[in-house]
């Protein structure tokens, strides 16, 4: 069973994961990783707004999956492929 990491970033600060986590599959991992998003994002609002991110990466160093701490994280769509809508005033 393949052993996943979930290391997080903060601005310059980087904390490794030294134990990581076993799942089946990467989406078991990313799943985690989804859960750990919304539970960081509740008790630290401080890594919220694009200020805390985590990377998954797996056991030969590959980042596998990377997710922004925001408590409205959606399945599956990496931070860097959000989409922002635009509002114009009239």
């Amino acid at each position: 069973m393949p052993r996943y990491f979930f290391d997080l970033f903060f601005d310059r600060y980087v904390v490794l994961d030294p134990n990581g986590m076993l799942f089946d599959r990467k989406a078991g991992a990313r799943g985690a990783a989804r859960e750990m998003a919304r539970h960081l994002a509740a008790v630290r609002p401080e890594l919220r707004d694009g200020r805390g991110w985590i990377r998954v990466r797996d056991i030969k160093r590959n980042e596998v999956h990377r997710l922004a701490i925001d408590p409205e994280v959606r399945p599956d769509v990496p931070a860097q492929r959000r989409t922002v809508t635009l509002i114009a005033a009239e």
